[in-house]
């Protein structure tokens, strides 16, 4: 089936009916050094923490649904002419359950979007979910969570939907 698509692919793109840079790529990395305080894509500072084995997985699988939800191609890979590299340098899961926790959920990336290798654009997501006796504000936030303590990836994806909202426009 993938032979498939990727031969129909290839023919539409001989045939001109789809563009190559119709499709956005997509890759993660992860921060190696915790004492590193800078993401090393776009010098920002970072407040760096434990990263789940399951961070990058999670992060391109975010990603690749909120890029079909907001009606775009994607591939993974380096190499396309648009693309998103996700930076994650904090990806915590919460110690407990859904409804008492321990320690809640913390999850901290940059989005970084490139167009034919500049950086056009750059999103920041570092959020540790916080009990609503904290900050009453965040009561929509806090039922549109289903008024209960979300995973990190739950968390991460909040981000990630945040980020292909602010570069839709860049990417069409």
């Amino acid at each position: 089936m993938r032979i498939t698509r990727v031969a129909l692919l290839t023919i539409l793109l001989l045939a001109g009916l789809v563009s190559a840079e119709a499709q956005v790529g997509i890759f993660a990395d992860r921060l190696l050094d915790p004492k590193e305080y800078y993401c090393p894509v776009c010098k920002k500072l970072v407040r760096p923490g434990h990263i789940g084995l399951e961070a990058e997985v999670a992060m391109i699988e975010g990603t690749r649904e909120a890029l079909s939800r907001a009606g775009f191609e994607y591939v993974l890979s380096r190499d396309e002419a648009t693309k998103i590299g996700l930076f994650v340098f904090r990806f915590e899961e919460r110690r407990g359950s859904a409804w008492s926790v321990e320690r809640p959920a913390s999850a901290g990336f940059h989005a970084h979007l490139f167009r034919r290798g500049n950086m056009i654009k750059v999103f920041e997501f570092n959020e540790t979910q916080q009990p609503l006796s904290d900050n009453v504000l965040k009561l929509g936030t806090f039922l549109n969570r289903g008024a209960r303590w979300i995973t990190a990836s739950e968390l991460a994806r909040e981000g990630i939907d945040k980020a292909i909202e602010l570069f839709q426009e860049d990417l069409r």
